[in-house]
């Protein structure tokens, strides 16, 4: 258990009743924190091998944000949800500003708050994107899928994407916009169908966000090894995908067992292992089979891994690999090597010196002895 204390960070905030949803959320306070590539495609967030990268302490942030319990039953002072709870009395008396306090109630785990703002501004001639997403958003709270579905076809079809995002690039926007009409639409579609169907936990499948299974070309389960049919569904941007759906929607279990299936796929059998751990522990996902068989096989490759890493190394370096430096610099000698000629480089000169200063007395005695 003592590997475990690396991700005290979220320790308090994992434990929130996972009720609340706050997908597709547009607040001016949080921009969206993804960069956006020439090509189009997103960088993922750090998960940080300490759980001190940005998306872990962004994903705590959200998870703090809902957490509705008391001080003395948290255990700590959640200054999150303070902040937060502040920021809505701050908007509640000014005009204009639905979108924003939307966005504040459903980040607090208020819905019913929500679509009391919302409710007759849905229905406008021209609706405004966000009114219609968070009015979706607060439907799938309360667990009304197809409300939710159709109300989000409403915002993506007939809605024009805003472009006053704050501190968004237009890249950014349009990046935010797929994954609004691909991604989260099929999110929504996939809650829809297993609400439904009624699935029993302990038949559940990884979230199909991405119909991807993953097995390596043998078929079966191995980290580090996906098999090439499979790894050609996966978008390439699919970790940052999977990360904003759930900083938009950190309750969601599923979704956190897939960004650690997405990890282990990868090779990143630490942060992999790490969210196994909570997913089965503080998120009481042990019933699920899949995810348990899934979880032996990664913790062994974690395991290993620590055993064969130095202590003073990080496991999983969470972080782009170090760029080559240019061809000139690689002739360059290290610090050590230039020392150590200066050193030899010094005593030759005092030798040399030293030679010199003896010449030069053995002359002068010369010259100041008897003449004959």
């Amino acid at each position: 258990m003592a590997r475990f204390g690396t991700f005290a960070l979220l320790a308090a905030a994992l434990a929130v009743p996972l009720s609340h949803v706050r997908a597709g959320v547009y607040s001016p306070d949080a921009p969206s924190p993804f960069p956006v590539r020439a090509d189009g495609t997103a960088e993922e967030l750090p998960f940080g091998p300490e759980f001190e990268g940005p998306f872990a302490q962004q994903f705590g942030r959200r998870l703090n944000e809902a957490d509705d319990r008391p001080e003395a039953v948290r255990g700590s002072k959640n200054e999150d949800r303070a902040g937060l709870l502040a920021r809505i009395d701050g908007l509640k008396g000014k005009g204009g500003e639905a979108a924003a306090l939307s966005a504040a109630y459903l980040r607090a785990g208020k819905p019913t708050e929500a679509l009391n703002l919302l409710a007759p501004l849905s229905r406008s001639r021209s609706p405004d994107f966000r009114v219609l997403a968070h009015f979706a958003h607060a439907h799938a709270v309360r667990g009304e899928w197809e409300e939710a579905v159709r109300w989000h076809q409403a915002a993506v079809l007939d809605a024009e994407f805003p472009d006053d995002l704050p501190d968004t690039t237009p890249e950014q926007r349009k990046w935010l916009l797929k994954v609004e009409r691909q991604h989260y639409t099929r999110w929504l579609q996939i809650h829809r169908q297993r609400a439904a169907a009624k699935f029993p936990p302990d038949r559940e499948e990884v979230f199909p966000l991405f119909d991807v299974k993953f097995v390596n070309d043998a078929g079966t389960y191995e980290p580090g090894k996906l098999a090439a049919a499979e790894k050609a569904k996966l978008p390439p941007d699919a970790v940052a995908v999977v990360q904003q759906l759930l900083l938009w929607a950190p309750w969601d279990t599923g979704l956190y067992w897939l960004l650690a299936e997405l990890y282990a796929a990868d090779g990143r059998v630490r942060p992999a292992d790490v969210i196994f751990f909570q997913c089965a522990n503080s998120r009481q996902y042990s019933n699920r089979q899949l995810l348990m068989d899934h979880r032996h096989v990664v913790r062994e490759a974690a395991e290993k891994a620590r055993r064969e890493a130095p202590t003073d190394v990080p496991l999983i370096a969470d972080t782009p690999p170090e760029q080559p430096k240019p061809n000139g610099d690689q002739f360059m000698p290290s610090r050590d090597k230039l020392i150590a000629v200066g050193v030899v480089f010094g005593m030759i000169v005092l030798v040399l010196l030293a030679l010199q200063f003896r010449a030069i007395g053995r002359r002068l005695r010369g010259g100041c002895g008897p003449s004959g």
